[in-house]
């Protein structure tokens, strides 16, 4: 019998191609302020979506560095403010998602970031700002969550935050932005939307929706990462992609992540790594162990992912990582076994790590990671 649930998603989903053009029309105040990756800025990608939305005011923010500082999320809120921005529109993959909620928050909440974040004394409140998402990677999933990610440079940590004013009032799923993203980042933000999905599923917050779309996202991501790397312009698997990381996001909101996520923190502020390559890198190990408190649900996994035993399926997953050139080991990303316990230690911190189906304590996760160093 399934048990008890709730299930909220104030997100409204736009999906079609060609729909970031047409973000404008979700606008009801004049000042928009789009926030990008440097790149996205300099391509003219960020001034295509900005020119279409005639009559509006727009200016861009550019600073958007990978796993984003609070500093760079208070030098957008300023803009902000000093704009008296009505809509923030986050465009890019999850760091300027991630920004552009706290932001869309901090125009209308008084102080720094640091007020609110990671021992903060204050918390967001009454959001009245429009907040857009358009993600331009299949990964992240932020586009449909209540969780931003910083980096406070002042403690040397990366946690998540978590708020009810997080949740974007529009998220406009667009393929076509994806159609250049470079074959590293497409295997790196797809396996990121995988470990989104699979967290969902053997989390111990679990329950039957979330079940469904995370077993979907899984198979629809298996079945299309290596034609969307292999051949980018192939726009069905591309279609499929941005699709599979939508719903995988829509999963995980629910539910929250677990230790692949926890472990991802340091692995990406102390050692650099992508942040989709410091969850993927710890998924098979994950995957061995998952059994411990969701045996039934993994062997009802595999065989709907058309695996005979949790061990091929883990190994299947690792040999797709290689294909895409993509680190396995953590000594690949300078990790070294002196390093072993820090990390473990900074990922115990994290409470997400909690909700994975097996034991974790500092014994259990300096195994896990010394087994694939």
């Amino acid at each position: 019998m399934n048990k008890n649930f709730e299930f909220f998603m104030p997100v409204k989903i736009y999906f079609e191609a060609g729909a970031s053009k047409k973000a404008g029309q979700y606008i009801k105040g004049k000042k928009v302020l789009i926030i990008s990756d440097p790149f996205l800025y300099h391509s003219g990608i960020a001034g295509q979506i900005g020119e279409s939305m005639r009559g509006k005011e727009v200016v861009y923010f550019s600073d958007v560095e990978p796993n984003p500082s609070c500093e760079s999320v208070d030098q957008a809120a300023l803009l902000a403010r000093e704009m008296q921005a009505d809509c923030i529109v986050g465009l890019g993959g999850g760091s300027a998602l991630d920004i552009s909620k706290m932001v869309s928050c901090l125009t209308t909440n008084e102080g720094s970031i640091y007020d609110y974040y990671v021992g903060g004394s204050r918390s967001l409140s009454n959001r009245s700002t429009t907040l857009i998402c358009i993600p331009t990677t299949a990964g992240t999933g932020s586009e449909v969550t209540n969780v931003g990610v910083f980096t406070n440079k002042k403690a040397g940590i990366k946690m998540p935050m978590v708020s009810n004013e997080f949740w974007p009032d529009y998220a406009i799923i667009d393929s076509v932005l994806t159609y250049t993203l470079p074959q590293v980042m497409t295997a790196t933000t797809g396996m990121d939307a995988f470990c989104h999905a699979i967290e969902a599923y053997w989390n111990k917050n679990s329950q039957p929706m979330c079940d469904m779309l995370a077993m979907g996202a899984m198979k629809q991501i298996l079945s299309n990462i290596e034609s969307a790397y292999r051949e980018p312009s192939d726009k069905e698997a591309r279609s499929a992609m941005v699709c599979a990381s939508l719903i995988a996001g829509i999963a995980f909101s629910q539910t929250r992540t677990t230790g692949i996520h926890a472990l991802s923190f340091p692995l990406t502020a102390e050692f650099g790594a992508s942040h989709g390559t410091a969850c993927a890198i710890t998924l098979p190990a994950f995957i061995k162990i998952s059994s411990q408190q969701a045996g039934e649900k993994m062997i009802t996994l595999i065989r709907y992912l058309g695996f005979e035993t949790v061990e091929e399926f883990a190994d299947a997953v690792e040999q797709l990582m290689q294909s895409m050139k993509m680190p396995t080991r953590l000594r690949e990303i300078g990790v070294k076994e002196s390093d072993i316990e820090h990390i473990a230690e900074v990922g115990l911190n994290a409470a997400i790590i909690q909700l994975t189906p097996a034991v974790m304590n500092k014994e259990t996760v300096s195994s896990l990671l010394k087994s694939i160093l």
